[in-house]
């Protein structure tokens, strides 16, 4: 029955894969392959935008907090909703009113028409390789799913999820990847929300039983407490995740594919509220509460989601919560893989390698890009097994190079290409070098934008001039 379920929702997302490559949109058929035709109505774009951000890093992952930190682990998800409402105020309206004016496509579009050309490249590749780890996190949460659930092989757990996401995304592109996203959204709300959780409670003898017994001992006593992660790590949590909105590729799809402004607006905001907090990132954490009861001995938090699965929930049941799982980690992997796919494509083969090449030759490039780059992520999710980990290091890594020179190009007009470029640069590269040696002295890397990128952007903008490509007045 588990299987069925599985192979049931698996048809379901290749048959909207093909139904969409099939379909004729009312644009150019590259605007439809990575702007999703830019008529993305309120139920896809905020389905869209609240399915990319939880993901099955998000969904696995959250398991694990809850499991290690109890419920105080939600704020990690918490930061990200309050992300998306601030940027569904600050940035939607600028950037919405900005692409359709201009037919803006990525987040290079956006630095080179603020800034400068050599800017906007390095914006896209920064963005570029950000949300191309992130897509590894995805396919490892993917793999430790189908292999505690159903115990698949994890080498063929992770490449049938891989291929599956591949097969609509290449037949599809955006437009795809965001009809399938609210599909997968109602999945993963009903499985883990209206299903997972509730049978959870019952399993547990209700609320104030779980209380009872967390309250027994003083080492579970404080998994109730909502300031239990503590608060270095949860401003960790702020800094690191807090940024991601503002920076995401993502993001800017969603922006870029609604149909006007109200609908980006709104999207956002009911992304983060109420769909993140309080639903999902109370529910997921629920889940590694009740692991932490029905199964103590558990050795990888990470697995807290899918053994709750197992012993939980009877057959077939089982298999819609799987698929709700499932669905949270392509909604990610799908979206995070075409925000890389739009950067090589416009930003790098269409302005530098092959300026003349047709409209129909870049859908082909774009298709064959999409199968490239999500076998690199395979392989880049069996050389960093955490999801967590991988998670972290491509906010990271985003969030202290584009953060702030984002917010310099949205709001302040003194901001000069240069001081925006060695932000990133600086910023950036300094994160990662901070994460490879190992974070020392407890510092996080996550603190390297504020104390790096920030500083740079301004001081270095404060001493160049504007140059003569840049548009001060892009956003009045």
């Amino acid at each position: 029955l588990d299987y069925i379920a599985m192979t049931i929702y698996f048809i379901v997302v290749l048959w909207i894969g093909i139904s969409v490559a099939r379909s004729k949109g009312e644009t150019s058929e590259y605007d439809s392959f990575l702007a999703a035709d830019r008529n993305m109505n309120l139920v896809q774009t905020t389905s869209s935008a609240a399915a990319t951000d939880i993901g099955g890093g998000f969904s696995i992952a959250m398991g694990g907090l809850g499991f290690t930190l109890g419920i105080s682990g939600s704020w990690y998800i918490a930061v990200s909703g309050l992300s998306i409402v601030m940027v569904s105020f600050l940035m939607v309206p600028k950037v919405k009113r900005w692409s359709d004016r201009v037919n803006g496509l990525t987040t290079g579009d956006l630095f080179a028409a603020r800034f400068d050309r050599r800017t906007g490249t390095l914006a896209a590749i920064v963005i570029g390789i950000a949300w191309f780890t992130f897509v590894g996190g995805q396919i490892i949460a993917g793999g430790k799913l189908l292999q505690a659930t159903l115990n698949m092989n994890l080498t063929f757990a992770v490449l049938l999820s891989g291929a599956i996401i591949l097969a609509y995304t290449t037949m599809g592109g955006l437009k795809a990847v965001i009809y399938t996203d609210v599909f997968q959204m109602f999945v993963l709300m009903i499985g883990i929300v209206f299903i997972a959780v509730p049978i959870g409670l019952i399993e547990v003898g209700g609320w104030s039983a779980m209380v009872e017994t967390f309250n027994s001992s003083p080492e579970t006593a404080k998994l109730l407490d909502w300031g239990n992660a503590g608060w270095k790590t949860m401003l960790g949590w702020f800094f690191a995740v807090f940024p991601v909105w503002f920076i995401s590729i993502a993001a800017m799809q969603r922006i870029v594919a609604a149909k006007d402004v109200k609908t980006a607006q709104r999207g956002f905001f009911l992304a983060g509220v109420p769909i993140e907090w309080p639903l999902f990132a109370i529910g997921s954490t629920m889940i590694g509460l009740f692991a932490r009861i029905l199964i103590p001995d558990l050795t990888d938090p990470e697995l807290a989601a899918p053994m709750i699965i197992m012993h939980l929930l009877p057959a077939g049941i089982a298999g819609i919560v799987i698929a709700a799982y499932i669905a949270a980690i392509m909604s990610s992997a799908d979206s995070c893989l075409m925000g890389p796919v739009a950067i090589f494509t416009n930003d790098i083969y269409r302005k530098y390698l092959r300026p003349e090449t047709s409209e129909q030759d870049l859908v082909k490039v774009a298709r064959y890009t999409t199968v490239i780059l999500g076998v690199f992520a395979i392989l880049i999710a069996y050389l960093v097994p955490d999801v967590l980990k991988l998670i972290n290091l491509a906010y990271t890594f985003g969030s202290a190079g584009l953060f702030f020179p984002m917010l310099g190009l949205l709001f302040w007009k003194k901001t000069t290409a240069k001081g925006a470029f060695w932000s990133m640069l600086l910023g950036g590269s300094s994160a990662v070098i901070w994460t490879l040696a190992g974070n020392p002295m407890g510092f996080a890397s996550s603190y390297l934008g504020w104390v790096i990128g920030l500083p740079v952007l301004i001081i270095v903008s404060l001493m160049t001039e504007h140059s003569v490509d840049e548009n001060i007045d892009l956003f009045g």
